[in-house]
């Protein structure tokens, strides 16, 4: 399992693959290289949309992962989404979701609610429904509308709500909204994705990128 998902980080550049590869060797050894290079044909096969499966599908074996073995994994992950000086949101997707599963596999009732207001959290639900709105489309005119969308499902801030154009709501602003949504109520959790679902769909499509970020969401 955890060479099937440094597998899914192969980069399809020859030079950062390279780059990979050897991390993997010099993280995770020669055996773990080996495995890698008999998966190799099946995963140049693999489509964007089958990516996030194959990891729902690993994450229980995962789970067994003992502690000793599991902080090497997660920074071995780490440097081979970072090879290539930038995030995709795959690449957020899959550590996000992995590390959150792990983190509430070991610790199921450490989750602490802390935010029961959702004008506390007005500027990070702008900042997540802002990134989805932004991963649907290349133009920014209905990137707006895409998240007028999604506004429109909380009409308690929806005053409030203000889309946020790039850079401002990045991956990594994103990854910060979300760790403080993470402390909100179910109430807020619960109409934040209910709005995030408004935006994905609001041009009638679902690409894979947004995919990715709802489902990471």
């Amino acid at each position: 399992a955890p060479v099937l998902l440094y597998g899914l980080l192969l980069d399809l550049d020859d030079a950062v693959r390279a780059r990979q590869r050897a991390l993997v060797a010099s993280r995770a050894g020669g055996d773990a290289l080996r495995a890698l290079d008999e998966l190799d044909p099946a995963l140049r096969a693999v489509r964007p949309e089958h990516k996030l499966p194959l990891l729902q599908l690993a994450l229980p074996t995962l789970r067994e992962l003992p502690p000793t073995a599991l902080a090497p994994f997660l920074d071995t992950l780490d440097e081979l989404v970072h090879a290539d000086a930038r995030v995709s949101t795959f690449e957020f997707a899959l550590q996000k979701i992995l590390v959150r599963t792990l983190a509430l596999g070991r610790a199921p009732n450490a989750a602490v609610i802390q935010i029961y207001s959702f004008n506390a959290v007005a500027d990070e639900i702008s900042v997540v429904l802002s990134a989805l709105a932004r991963a649907a489309v290349a133009e920014p005119a209905f990137a707006a509308q895409a998240f007028a969308a999604g506004a429109a499902q909380l009409k308690l801030v929806e005053s409030q709500l203000q889309f946020v154009a790039s850079p401002q709501a990045d991956l990594v602003a994103l990854d910060l909204a979300l760790d403080r949504l993470a402390t909100a109520s179910l109430p807020i959790k619960q109409r934040t994705l209910t709005a995030a679902a408004h935006v994905v769909g609001a041009d009638g499509q679902v690409l894979v990128a947004e995919f990715e970020l709802l489902r990471a969401i």
